[in-house]
């Protein structure tokens, strides 16, 4: 199952002189390249070290909207003794008469030979000098302290719009109502919140509109990366709904005889089970462009591209709220529904006569096979209502957490864990619908009755 992919990178040309300069600055480690691996998609851009002052040079990076450059974004070094460099600033200053603040930058930067100690921070400005746009990433968990101000106020001389983004967000809402009040100091209102670790599309959208805000002449090419972006993100989303349905209906679909001579077939189904939800495993990771090696998502059992807990163990039954406890799960640690389902309904041998008198003669056609397995005394082994819903809860969930991870995430991540996946109205329907037609297993299914389950499906994942 494949997606349209975003033209991300340096793999198109750009429009000479027409994409948008931005340039991401900021104090050391508050995830400047964070930001940019997640509008990217992209988890090896660039080095994220929990040390300070890992980017030691200016990267640039391209974002197209259909082959188009519209953004050409700048990493740059983290400021790291802005005290120091303001100071330096203001002496550099005095010895220049009637010249702008900006051009007194410009000369600074330019003359790093007699003052190497600021070589980082001259990058930055030289950058900053040469952006359209300034994005001053802030990590809201630091405390308010006297250097970030000293960063602002440097910056605010390069006479280019400023646009604060609070990072690191998630469940810090007290700090990030400290930080907006710090920035309106500056009258710098035209802020953004947006989490490169707990990633929302939403606020992706928001940063580009914050651009079209100050940037007027770039508006419609600004729109045109949104319109485009956000069809590549439904494309993902909805690509990976429909690799989660494929799953459930060959699942669903499974059937296999199982007569009196061929003992137990539950460990082979079981094999099948597992096997097809490891390869939904790492095609899911694929669709959202994560490593089957370094993912790990917390409050979700999934590590190193594997199901750390087995999908028949009866733990993760309690972990997704289903009642190992009840009649309806005898067996439920086997996975295996050992009868002739027609219909909905389980058909003992005694009573067989009743049904192929009592049916039609189309319907007698219809499960000819099932009814000749029964009558000698064969049964037919699917997989359990229970084991199928406990993969729709998983897939949905796994969904939910792609959806919502930023590529910048390193290890374990802390989102909220109430997702809220629930069974549909209609599920235990659908389950039986799937299973009156094993022919869809494998191969191409197709028909009316075929896209009305799978439209139902994909839609319930993606809302």
């Amino acid at each position: 199952m494949t997606a349209p992919r975003p033209q991300i990178g340096n793999t198109a040309r750009s429009s000479a002189g027409k994409s948008l300069r931005v340039a991401i600055v900021g104090h050391t480690n508050t995830g400047k390249t964070s930001l940019i691996r997640t509008l990217l998609r992209d988890e090896g851009f660039g080095e994220i070290e929990d040390e300070s002052g890992t980017t030691r040079s200016v990267e640039k990076v391209g974002v197209y909207a259909a082959g188009q450059e519209v953004l050409a974004l700048y990493d740059t070094p983290g400021f790291e003794d802005s005290s120091a460099l303001l100071l330096a600033l203001e002496e550099f200053g005095e010895t220049l008469s009637d010249v702008a603040p900006s051009e007194i930058l410009h000369e600074f930067a330019t003359s790093v030979d007699e003052h190497c100690e600021f070589d980082q921070e001259c990058k930055i400005l030289l950058q900053a000098l040469n952006s359209d746009v300034l994005l001053y990433i802030i990590d809201v968990r630091e405390p308010l302290l006297g250097k970030y101000r000293d960063e602002v106020s440097v910056l605010s001389k390069c006479a280019k719009p400023i646009i604060p983004v609070f990072n690191f967000i998630a469940d810090n809402e007290k700090a990030l109502a400290r930080w907006r009040g710090q920035m309106a100091e500056f009258n710098l209102f035209s802020a953004l919140e947006f989490d490169t670790v707990a990633f929302d599309f939403e606020s992706e959208k928001r940063l580009y509109q914050k651009l079209q805000s100050v940037l007027e002449p770039h508006y419609e090419a600004l729109q045109s990366l949104i319109d485009y972006r956000q069809e590549i993100w439904e494309s993902l989303s909805r690509a990976a709904a429909q690799r989660i349905f494929e799953l459930l209906k060959e699942v669903a679909c499974y059937r296999r005889v199982v007569d009196a001579e061929s003992g137990d077939s539950t460990q082979e189904m079981q094999h099948f089970v597992r096997k097809a939800e490891h390869s939904t495993l790492k095609d899911l990771l694929a669709i959202f462009s994560f490593s089957q090696v370094d993912v790990q998502l917390q409050q979700l059992p999934v590590k190193d591209g594997h199901w750390e807990l087995d999908i028949f163990s009866p733990a993760t039954l309690k972990a997704f709220g289903l009642n190992a406890g009840s009649s309806a799960l005898t067996g439920a640690a086997a996975g295996a529904g050992v009868d002739l389902m027609v219909g909905g309904l389980s058909l003992g041998t005694a009573t067989v006569a009743g049904a192929v008198i009592g049916a039609g003669v189309a319907t007698a056609r219809r499960y000819k096979q099932e009814l000749k397995a029964v009558w000698n005394r064969s049964k037919w082994m699917c997989v359990d209502d229970t084991t199928i819903t406990l993969l729709y809860l998983r897939q949905s969930e796994l969904l939910h957490r792609l959806a919502r991870r930023g590529h910048a995430a390193q290890g374990n991540v802390s989102i909220d864990d109430s997702a809220g996946q629930s069974i549909p109205k209609d599920w235990t329907k659908i389950i039986a619908q799937l299973r009156q037609h094993p022919e869809w297993q494998g191969g191409r299914a197709s028909g009316e009755a075929y896209e009305r389950i799978k439209s139902s499906i994909v839609s319930w994942l993606m809302n």
